[in-house]
């Protein structure tokens, strides 16, 4: 080989070395990035100061006549985060658990009412 072929390979080889090496180091960081943006993907919880707990129980009715007694807010799901892997077309759900555990996702923008029951004693809001 001539010394100007070894010279064009040479320049050739590095060029693809760098590529190669930008494209790695692209993997590792978006790599990085996923992991650290999915190790937390939780229902957004929801508050409204002292008026809607955790742990306050509520009846909510929904737009089609449909009401749900006895339930408390857990969170809602938000889809424009990066933290979730829900589809778009779950964003905007409020998510409500009865007495029994048994949790419910309900469109935001169907709830019509939310009525919130009077403070009692006992646990979940049962007469003791």
């Amino acid at each position: 080989m001539t010394p100007k072929a070894i010279e064009t390979f040479s320049t050739f080889g590095v060029g693809v070395l760098c590529a190669v090496l930008g494209i790695i180091a692209l993997a590792i960081f978006f790599t990085a990035l996923n992991w650290l943006t999915s190790s937390g993907a939780k229902p957004e919880t929801m508050a409204v100061r002292g008026v809607l707990r955790k742990d306050t129980w509520v009846a909510v009715h929904m737009q089609g006549g449909e009401t749900f007694e006895r339930v408390r807010f857990i969170g809602f799901t938000n889809t424009e985060s990066i933290k979730t892997h829900l589809p778009y077309d779950l964003n905007g759900m409020v998510i409500l658990e009865d007495l029994e555990g048994r949790r419910s996702l309900v469109r935001a923008k169907a709830i019509r009412m939310i009525v919130i029951s009077p403070p009692t004693e006992g646990v979940g809001g049962k007469a003791a």
